[in-house]
């Protein structure tokens, strides 16, 4: 397959095209301006002329050309038509059985209109797909594909869909979708609750492939809040395997940011719900940390996280005595975004040297959201949040440090309109060593400094 140059096409279609009444002023396309015709197969190409006065040029002589990629119905690479009583001039072009992408121009008058045609052989057709790096239970996703021939994707071409089931499944809509103009297509799938494996399978004419959805190896880590009407608090669980860390992030009663966290537990017989015990600790302020001075302290009671809606998880706890019950669902934070990047969703700390404090980072596609649950000045928990940021290169996510208080969340409603967000600071995450290990570096108000973090066993 070869790519024709548009100055070479350009200079070559000009020397064909003969001299014409100078009538139409401008052209507009009626035919998609990016084509894909099979070898020996047709194609319509229709082009609107208009004269100055922006009305239809009607009579008016169009000569229709390509540089050498088909023929048009008199069985030459141009041809002439007329313009109807719309303005409209339509030419019949037949694709020769080569690889190539080429102009062809329709003129007429003082005006051009060029499409991008891409002439291929259906039997070298083949499909591809990018899936989302992390596909979870129940959760739907978008997945988007090509019929391509080389490195080139086929315009306006019909690509059907369907899910072959594996220890899991999925339904996905529509089952057939149109590659327009930039050749892709896209479908929504949505799988079922049981978190196994599936396969997509695409079909093009008669080339058909299938691509394997296999289960994300931590389908509950993400962050999760109440929903918009309990804005202000949340809940980060991090997985390793069959092992969960999570921290609660809400406000005491004097609706200063507190956290509460659960750094394992287990499952129940039926792999379902997971329980643990929950610890308030207490250390030195971050400023100057001091792990001699971290108190993991006893137990404050205990949570338990039933995920038998893959959609949402049922949180119950009992905290110094006090009980309740919350319905989270996952916070939307990162727009899709199937361009790739570095994986750093986990939980980061600063090593046994700088034990009691961590950093919770939970990604969707390239966003990353962050929560530092550290210490505040008395050795009171207290957290930060960095909730967004950009990529300044392929290995730092910078952003900006809000502090936020909020409504006492341990016995009574929660009240999300008392809700208070300050900027206080900066961050850079700066990864490396295959981001496995990364420096975060802060600076809130007067203080700064940089932490060497690495992504915390358990």
């Amino acid at each position: 397959m070869s790519l024709r140059g548009a100055a070479l096409g350009a200079a070559f279609l000009l020397a064909i095209v003969p001299g014409a009444a100078r009538c139409a002023a401008s052209g507009e396309a009626i035919t998609p301006l990016n084509q894909s015709v099979a070898g020996g197969e047709s194609q319509d190409f229709s082009v609107r002329f208009l004269d100055a006065s922006g009305h239809a040029s009607v009579g008016e002589s169009v000569t229709f050309a390509n540089d050498a990629c088909g023929t048009f119905a008199n069985g030459l690479t141009q041809t002439t038509a007329t313009t109807d009583a719309t303005g409209v001039a339509t030419a019949r072009f037949t694709a020769f059985p080569q690889g190539i992408t080429c102009w062809l121009v329709a003129i007429a008058g003082a005006a051009e209109v060029q499409f991008n045609v891409l002439t291929y052989i259906p039997a070298d057709v083949h499909l591809s797909a990018a899936l989302p790096p992390r596909i979870l239970p129940g959760t739907p996703f978008t997945f988007r594909g090509a019929a391509m021939y080389g490195a080139y994707a086929l315009y306006g071409v019909d690509i059907s869909a369907r899910v072959v089931a594996g220890t899991s499944s999925a339904s996905i809509s529509p089952a057939q979708a149109n590659s327009g103009q930039d050749g892709m297509v896209t479908f929504t799938v949505t799988p079922d609750a049981r978190g196994g494996d599936y396969q997509i399978e695409l079909q093009f004419r008669d080339r058909v492939q299938r691509f394997a959805v296999a289960p994300s190896p931590a389908p509950w880590q993400d962050l999760w809040w109440a929903g918009p009407a309990e804005n202000g608090w949340g809940m980060s669980i991090v997985q390793h395997a069959a092992t969960l860390f999570s921290v609660i992030y809400a406000y005491d009663a004097a609706g200063e940011p507190t956290w509460y966290v659960m750094p394992g537990g287990s499952w129940n017989a039926a792999g379902t719900v997971y329980s643990g015990a929950l610890y308030r600790p207490r250390g030195s302020p971050y400023t100057a940390y001091d792990v001699s001075r971290f108190v993991p302290g006893d137990a404050v009671g205990g949570a338990s996280l039933d995920f038998g809606d893959p959609l949402h998880v049922a949180l119950s706890y009992t905290i110094d005595g006090t009980s309740g019950s919350k319905s989270l669902v996952r916070q939307p934070f990162g727009p899709v975004d199937a361009s790739g990047g570095i994986d750093v969703g986990d939980m980061w700390w600063g090593g046994l040297e700088q034990d009691g404090w961590g950093l919770a980072l939970l990604q969707q596609y390239r966003s990353v959201f962050g929560v530092w649950f550290t210490y505040d000045a008395s050795g009171a928990p207290t957290w930060f949040v960095m909730p967004a940021g950009t990529w300044s290169d392929a290995q730092t996510w910078r952003g900006t440090i809000y502090r936020t208080t909020g409504s006492p969340w341990l016995g009574q409603p929660y009240d999300a309109s008392a809700l208070r967000t300050t900027a206080v600071g900066t961050f850079a995450l700066r990864f490396s060593d295959g981001a496995g290990a990364a420096a975060f570096d802060y600076a809130i108000g007067a203080g700064a400094g940089s932490v060497p973090i690495v992504r915390q066993p358990f």
